[in-house]
């Protein structure tokens, strides 16, 4: 009632008007049609807040009505905007890859090729991984020609390679073919050679203790058919040696010599040890000789038990270093069992053989020879 009361006090006559609507009038009913209908209403306006409230508040929620709709009408557009910014990063992140691999030229997965794609080195290297696994360096350079031959083979390619986790195992890697990949004949010795590692790493402990520690060694060997069975999956060289010794239990010394000539009979079998003992390179006194002689007979009994005529010994004796040759003793088990040491120093010198890097077109090989394969001809500015 305050506020109504303030109103009719801003306006002249409205209290004589209010009066007439809330009390009874005795004046005809015409006289009520004198009163202003507009300023009635604002007084039952005014008078009633709680019906003023009402009217207002269904007007402010038709409004968040209108707020929440728009927002839950919103929400799809952020989610298609937000899938249409994933979806553009994943297309530029695969353009990138695209690139990558353009610019990589192919480069196979798996393998550690560095070579030009499909090049004979990259060749190289993807056969030897995909066939053992692991990764392996190609050294020195690629030849064209195929041992025992004096031309150049236009489709033939061989490289020395080595694995990465162990550089000491060299081994050669070969293609042989078209210069097409699936048309190459691809071949290796990483297997043969891991096997002679692991003998000369057998006999090590033993030539050092004979020649002293500053000495190398190399071994060769070819096995006989049984033999050779026994050896996959295994480093036992001495076991096979053994198979292959048994194999030709009932053959004569002719017999068995004969066999490495011509194998058809898959008996032939041999070993050779080669000995670069540094530190014992002096042959000018009988005592070197016997020194050397001595050591030789005490180290055949290491080396495999297998005919004395098939089992060969060479001492290397590097010499003046400033040439690319040095010289070889070689004897035979057989020599050592049946000579005395007098005998045998006496002969050192006629049994002495001058070893040097053989040259083919143009190009020097020196893995003809196992003094040129493990480096022992280098020259002093090569070391």
């Amino acid at each position: 009632m305050d506020r109504a009361t303030g109103e009719l006090e801003a306006e002249p006559g409205a209290e004589s008007d209010a009066q007439l609507s809330t009390e009874p009038s005795a004046e005809p009913a015409g006289a009520q049609s004198s009163i202003e209908p507009d300023a009635g209403s604002r007084m039952r306006l005014n008078a009633e807040p709680s019906s003023a409230e009402l009217n207002v508040e269904p007007s402010l929620s038709s409004a968040q009505v209108r707020k929440v709709s728009e927002g839950e009408s919103e929400k799809p557009k952020h989610r298609c905007k937000r899938l249409l910014i994933v979806c553009g990063i994943l297309v530029v992140v695969a353009v990138v890859a695209l690139i990558s691999l353009a610019i990589i030229g192919g480069k196979h997965f798996g393998s550690s090729s560095n070579y030009r794609p499909n090049s004979p080195e990259d060749i190289m290297v993807r056969y030897l991984h995909d066939k053992y696994g692991k990764d392996f360096v190609l050294t020195g350079k690629i030849r064209r020609t195929p041992f025992g031959s004096s031309a150049l083979w236009e489709h033939y390619y061989e490289s020395d390679a080595y694995p990465v986790d162990d550089p000491r195992l060299r081994f050669k890697v070969k293609l042989d073919g078209d210069n097409k990949e699936h048309k190459f004949e691809k071949s290796d010795t990483y297997i043969e050679e891991g096997q002679i590692l692991a003998e000369e790493d057998r006999l090590r402990p033993y030539v050092e203790r004979i020649f002293g520690k500053n000495t190398e060694i190399g071994v060769k060997y070819k096995l006989c058919d049984r033999g050779e069975d026994s050896m996959k999956g295994s480093h036992d060289l001495p076991k096979a040696m053994d198979i292959c010794k048994q194999e030709t239990a009932d053959m004569t010394k002719e017999e068995i010599i004969d066999s490495d000539i011509d194998n058809e009979n898959g008996l032939s079998h041999q070993y050779t040890v080669y000995i670069y003992a540094r530190d014992r390179q002096s042959i000018k006194t009988t005592d070197d000789k016997t020194k050397i002689i001595k050591g030789l007979k005490e180290l055949v009994k290491y080396l495999p038990d297998i005919n004395p005529d098939l089992l060969s010994l060479y001492y290397f004796i590097r010499g003046d270093k400033s040439s690319d040759e040095g010289s070889e003793l070689a004897l035979s088990a057989k020599d050592l069992s049946d000579q005395g040491t007098r005998g045998l120093v006496h002969d050192f010198n006629s049994k002495l053989a001058t070893v040097g890097p053989a040259a083919r077109s143009g190009i020097t090989y020196w893995e003809i020879t196992m003094p040129g394969k493990k480096g022992w001809l280098k020259l002093d500015d090569d070391e």
